[in-house]
């Protein structure tokens, strides 16, 4: 097990790799970090070699300029995918929320390059004209720890996860830690557009995951998954049963399967 961010210097994009074989690329989801994968990559390393990345901005990753364009953001990540896998070895991809945004246009732009695309509750649809999101503000929360604790689990509750048992202390630390390291609007890219024009131009095959529960005003499932079916009629679909938004975390052993599953099969 290795992390690329253990030197002085942060790199541009960190990477923590478990495992041997075949590349799992994962990129999590905003206000994140590979953490938001801590359930997945043991499962997953079994079988691939897995590399959950730190998006740049994110976690571990040097920071970017914050005034960054979400083109200029895609690109940079595209130039950091293409660095460290720079040869002709099929890639894996899976992406969560605004990793899924990334990932379909990093499987847009690789093309053959990519076997499998795996997205999560993807974010990239363009912006929604209704919906309200009862988010506390995490700015507002900075030192004052009981104040910062309500507002996570609050958070966690209307957007990450469904059960409130699913908030256990592993969730809330995770979130915690994502939080204090993210320096860039994820916005940017998975409220900019983009998603289906780029999943029209894949050229491998597609599968969705979406939570049971990940299904309110501001993200109707039915209406998002029937705009990717529009565009990729073919695609994989699986609800994945007891799970909102980060159905990674809150029903792991379902995902961990599907994806499983997924990569080992045939291109």
């Amino acid at each position: 097990m290795s992390n690329d961010a253990t030197g002085a210097e942060a790199p541009v994009m960190a990477v923590h790799q478990e495992g041997s074989g075949p590349p799992v690329i994962m990129l999590h989801g905003g206000y994140g970090c590979w953490r938001h994968w801590v359930r997945n990559v043991p499962a997953l390393a079994e079988h691939f070699s897995v590399h959950a990345v730190d998006l740049p901005s994110y976690g571990e990753s040097a920071a970017v300029d914050k005034a960054m364009p979400g083109e200029d953001y895609l690109d940079l990540v595209y130039r950091q995918i293409v660095g460290r896998f720079g040869d002709d070895e099929p890639l894996r991809l899976v992406g969560f929320s605004f990793g899924g945004a990334i990932c379909t246009y990093l499987a847009g732009r690789l093309k053959d390059r990519v076997s499998h695309l795996a997205i999560i509750s993807p974010g990239g649809f363009p912006p929604r004209e209704t919906g309200i999101r009862n988010m506390m503000s995490y700015k507002a929360a900075f030192g004052d720890e009981e104040l910062m604790r309500k507002t996570i689990r609050h958070n966690l509750l209307q957007h990450m996860l469904f059960f409130p048992e699913s908030v256990d202390e592993e969730a809330m630390a995770i979130q915690r830690y994502c939080v204090d390291r993210t320096r860039y609007d994820s916005r940017k890219v998975s409220r900019g557009g983009g998603l289906r024009e780029n999943l029209a131009t894949i050229t491998c095959p597609l599968m969705v995951l979406w939570g049971e529960k990940d299904d309110f005003d501001f993200r109707p499932a039915d209406e998002m998954i029937g705009q990717i079916r529009e565009v990729v009629p073919d695609l994989r679909l699986h609800r994945i049963e007891k799970a909102g938004h980060w159905s990674a975390y809150e029903n792991a052993p379902r995902v961990n399967g599907h994806l499983i599953d997924f990569f080992k099969s045939a291109g």
